[in-house]
């Protein structure tokens, strides 16, 4: 039997300091890796515009559902920054994926080596 002296790769370890997907010097290594990653950063993207843009709907329901005025522009006030910080997270992500999904591993070496 064949002896190797390395160990097995970590698949769940990144590589470097913290290449995890999403982080800044990620780059999908394949298709399947690009085409995902367009279709999550997509989803996110639409998403975090869809929640933006139903903020104000989200608003005006809350007030007209709570008879207090003052709890209820409280109440309504909280969850729409809460709802507006969620949904900024969720553009800065999905765009970052986006822009990932777009570079090749090649791409990444030959910037890599230029900056060295």
């Amino acid at each position: 039997m064949r002896q190797i002296d390395i160990p097995p790769p970590n698949l769940g370890q990144s590589r470097g300091p913290w290449r995890g997907i999403g982080s800044k010097g990620w780059v999908p290594r394949n298709t399947s890796g690009r085409v995902g990653a367009f279709i999550i950063g997509s989803i996110l993207v639409v998403s975090a515009l869809c929640m933006i843009a139903t903020s104000l709907l989200l608003k005006a329901e809350l007030r007209a559902m709570i008879p207090s005025p003052l709890i209820a522009f409280l109440v309504s006030f909280f969850a729409v920054i809460m709802v507006l910080c969620v949904a900024c997270w969720l553009l800065w992500y999905g765009s970052r994926l986006l822009m990932g999904s777009f570079l090749r591993a090649s791409f990444r070496k030959a910037v890599k080596g230029k900056n060295a």
